[in-house]
């Protein structure tokens, strides 16, 4: 697992705290407890207190400090306490705030890969999302839209070229024009993917966190179990029933867990 991370997240929300400062002061006060609390987290961490640790994460987490940083050292120390599936949780919420950051990409796979060396729950099926999730999580946000925009604009700039060499060239024209024709569809396909992330983005999904679930017919425990989940897998949710939450596998099986047993994303 890689490294603690510093207060670097931290950079912004207190330059704001300190601009405001003179119209707000409860800002700067704001600022110093949560800067108190990530220090107090990193402390507790290096000392091997993995407990003090969680405690001053999710103690900024109440805050409202939406931060990838606090999300991995969140899931740095669940890691260190052996809870697999709220590590995975905790890395999921990192991956998906910064999905480009290699640190958190590498934290969550080896904390896969310990989950399943456990158990792992065999799907039959489906043992991978649907194709459209795979190609659409396989390019961060960022380099899906630099994507577009670089494809978008060069689409325009060869038909700019190709206007300009109407009456000469044939030659030339006839290779603009394929180029224009490549470059449309890699827009097109571009804008596809970012359409696909939009969508998935409202999608809600969770993580199970305890290391066994048992997943019910009903929102009741009463209801008899239907199979059984393990850690860090990651379900789609559908509905809600008080404190019980009703959840989707990739192959379409689906159930009812307790809302406590669940870390939405």
């Amino acid at each position: 697992m890689t490294h603690l991370r510093g207060a670097r997240a931290l950079a912004g929300w207190r330059a704001a705290a300190l601009l405001l400062a003179t119209v707000l002061p409860v800002q700067v006060a704001r600022a110093d407890r949560v800067d108190e609390a990530w220090r107090r987290g990193n402390d507790a961490y290096l000392r091997g207190d993995y407990a003090g640790a969680v405690a001053a994460y999710q103690e900024l987490d109440r805050q409202g400090l939406v931060s990838a940083d606090l999300a991995f050292n969140l899931g740095n120390a669940y890691y260190r306490q052996n809870n697999l599936g709220r590590a995975i949780w905790a890395f999921e919420r990192a991956a998906a705030l910064d999905p480009d950051d290699e640190d958190t990409r590498y934290n969550l796979k080896q904390a896969r890969k310990l989950a399943d060396r456990r158990v792992r729950d065999k799907i039959e099926g489906a043992d991978r999302d649907p194709l459209w999730m795979r190609v659409v999580v396989a390019l961060g946000p960022a380099t899906e839209t630099w994507l577009f925009v670089a494809c978008y604009l060069a689409f325009f700039a060869a038909l700019a070229a190709l206007g300009m060499r109407r009456r000469r060239g044939e030659h030339a024209r006839a290779l603009l024009a394929a180029t224009a024709s490549i470059l449309a569809v890699a827009a097109v396909l571009s804008g596809g993917l970012l359409a696909g992330r939009a969508a998935l983005d409202r999608i809600p999904f969770g993580v199970i966190l305890p290391d066994a679930v048992a997943v019910r017919e009903g929102a009741d425990t009463n209801y008899r179990t239907s199979f059984e989940l393990h850690a860090g897998l990651r379900v789609r949710l559908l509905d809600r029933d008080q404190e019980w939450l009703r959840i989707r596998l990739p192959n379409g099986l689906e159930g009812w867990v307790r809302e406590q047993d669940i870390g939405r994303l």
